[in-house]
């Protein structure tokens, strides 16, 4: 990606976000937390190469300089109880914003994840570093596929899943795509509420990786719990049917498979 552009893409779309373009770092999640730490403001952090991405549960996340890696620092005007649901609107508005330059059939697999029908494309991590009673202060970080992962030269990884890319998503679409998506991300900064993902979840269920009723696996913690997929409650939580009863989880620490990727 040349960073030059990208940098002068701000300007004229008058994004209202300190602009961060870097060659190489090792996270632009984990640089975004240690400028936090310095000052807080509204900052976008692209890189060319992540060394040390990670997921949730801290888990690595590999790219190559074909990626689109980057990380938003951002201000949302609402305390953090208030955020349920959040993970999953943002994600929509990921998939619908890369699904209007791509023009691909793009999934959302609950909690944080991006799959095309051949695998997984993108993955999203959100992150609190700062919060009063009003308001708090996230890190959003964002990693797309847009070339095949060579995964032979780490030895030591590799994905439980199936990975894809999206051929299609050139620079060209970069440079529609950012725009739309951080213009998405600024309004609900502003405007994002308590029980807010009950708008969302009609159109979430448009684009779920999951149909209802599959059999799926969930994974919490140290055990695993097998059921029947019953879709995201008002607040964003996963639903899920076992031996007769219906359970909720919230957490990001939950991961979930369809029985039959077992």
């Amino acid at each position: 990606m040349d960073l030059s552009k990208l940098e002068s893409l701000f300007k004229t779309n008058d994004l209202n976000y300190q602009f961060i373009g870097l060659k190489q770092v090792d996270s632009t999640s984990a640089y975004l937390k240690r400028q936090a730490k310095i000052r807080l403001e509204p900052t976008f952090c692209i890189t060319q190469l992540q060394t040390e991405g990670y997921g949730q549960r801290q888990r690595q996340w590999l790219s190559n300089e074909d990626s689109l890696t980057f990380s938003i620092l951002c201000r949302f005007a609402a305390p953090i109880h208030a955020l349920e649901g959040l993970s999953q609107v943002i994600g929509l508005a990921l998939t619908e914003a890369l699904a209007e330059v791509c023009h691909k059939k793009i999934l959302i697999k609950w909690p944080n994840d991006l799959y095309l029908e051949a695998g997984k494309i993108a993955g999203l991590l959100i992150e609190c570093v700062e919060f009063d009673e009003s308001s708090c202060w996230l890190v959003i970080g964002v990693g797309i596929n847009r070339s095949l992962m060579d995964f032979s030269k780490n030895s030591s990884w590799a994905p439980s899943y199936s990975v894809a890319y999206l051929p299609s998503f050139l620079e060209a679409d970069v440079i529609r795509f950012l725009p739309d998506f951080l213009s998405k991300i600024e309004r609900l900064s502003l405007g994002f509420v308590t029980d807010k993902f009950k708008n969302y979840l009609e159109n979430y269920q448009k684009h779920d990786y999951f149909d209802l009723d599959q059999r799926v696996i969930v994974y919490d913690t140290e055990q695993s719990i097998s059921g029947y997929y019953k879709g995201l409650t008002q607040r964003g939580e996963l639903l899920l049917e076992s031996e007769g009863k219906l359970v909720a989880y919230r957490s990001g620490e939950i991961s979930i498979r369809a029985m039959d990727d077992i």
